[in-house]
């Protein structure tokens, strides 16, 4: 919703007019602006205008023709209102109407005659203020539409790629196992294995690349609701160290850990483990043959869950990025970008917060606040 204030620009010549205006306007805490010619409303930037209030008498021919020449290029969205004040009398009717008619190319003019009612005055600004401020909302609006889309063609192309890997990793091991079985003497057990192992790796990366879409789209609808239960956090950290043992050896990383037992509080541990899970998939990218310190401590009120890596580092200007949708520490590594978004995201349903700190060459370490009850 727009909520920006909008002030009032005035071109009167004469100064009784421009006083009463203001005054009138600066009752109902309207701002304005004073201009004293129309080459001078030309060159104003329109983004705080509201409504344009000008004096009949200010106008000239060649005046005329400049204001109708930059209204013309107002932007698609933009139709700035424009109260003309006229004078008085049935003598002057010739020409509100020719002033009508030259402000045709603007399309949204209002007369206000002569002298002028401070109740009528009051009304017909305000009138022209719903519709800017209206006008703005639309671009808003636009603005929002035309971001959503391009989200979501982004997300479109990075998930069908990301999607598209496994599968064809899959399709030619399936194509080579089957060749390899129809040669029996080549076909070992041993060779067997091991592209099972290499199956069952890629269906656990699709797996996660489905979660982590469906997740996406409750995040979205607001829909990503916990089960909290009773969570030993020391227990369920220490058994995924375990699990993840195998992949921080295959890149040559050593595992540190400091781990307060018993740190007991009401999580979702599904959705913790699933933030772990992350975490450490991040630190096996980012610092192949580097040291990985995982830490937990028990405070007061929240647990403290930190990890540390030696690896490359990230960038100053991307430690906030990282955490939105689609944004990965590099451009050189896969994944749909969405790990650490989702990641902040279950952090924050529990009460909690995540930061990191990190110096490129040197390391990251990503600490995760969680209070034991929310």
């Amino acid at each position: 919703m727009y909520n920006r204030k909008l002030e009032a620009i005035l071109l009167c010549p004469t100064g009784q007019d421009s006083f009463l205006i203001s005054s009138v306007l600066k009752k109902q805490d309207i701002a304005s602006t004073a201009v004293n010619a129309i080459s001078e409303l030309c060159k104003l930037n329109y983004n705080q205008a509201g409504v344009v209030l000008i004096a009949e008498e200010a106008i000239t021919q060649q005046g005329m023709e400049e204001l109708n020449r930059y209204l013309s290029l107002q932007e698609a969205w933009s139709d700035i209102p424009i109260i003309l004040l006229t004078s008085g009398g049935a003598k002057n009717k010739q020409q509100k109407i020719k002033h009508l008619e030259a402000f045709i190319a603007s399309g949204n003019v209002t007369l206000l005659e002569r002298p002028l009612l401070p109740l009528t005055l009051l009304s017909a600004t305000q009138v022209a203020l719903r519709s800017r401020r209206r006008q703005f909302q639309v671009k808003e609006l636009l603005t929002a539409q035309v971001e959503a889309t391009k989200v979501r063609d982004e997300f479109i192309s990075i998930a069908s790629h990301e999607l598209k890997t496994p599968l064809t990793s899959l399709k030619l091991l399936t194509q080579m196992t089957k060749r390899q079985a129809a040669k029996e003497d080549t076909f070992t057990t041993e060779k067997f294995q091991k592209q099972l192992d290499y199956t069952i790796n890629q269906i656990d990366r699709l797996n996660k690349l489905v979660d982590d879409m469906l997740d996406i789209s409750r995040i979205s609808s607001g829909k990503l609701s916990l089960q909290k239960t009773s969570l030993n956090l020391s227990t369920l950290l220490n058994e995924l160290i375990e699990r993840f043992l195998p992949q921080f050896k295959l890149v040559g990383s050593e595992v540190q850990r400091d781990i307060t037992p018993e740190v007991i509080g009401q999580w979702d541990a599904y959705k913790i483990e699933q933030v772990i899970n992350n975490l450490f998939s991040n630190a096996i990218r980012y610092s192949p043959q580097k040291a990985v310190n995982i830490r937990l401590e028990s405070h007061k009120e929240r647990a403290l869950l930190s990890i540390r890596d030696e690896g490359v580092g990230i960038a100053p200007e991307n430690l906030e990025r990282i955490f939105e949708r689609f944004e990965r520490a590099t451009t050189s590594n896969s994944g749909l970008g969405l790990g650490l978004y989702i990641t902040r995201q279950i952090v924050e349903l529990h009460g909690g917060k995540i930061s990191v700190s990190s110096e490129l060459g040197k390391g990251s370490t990503f600490v995760i606040e969680l209070p034991y009850i929310n």
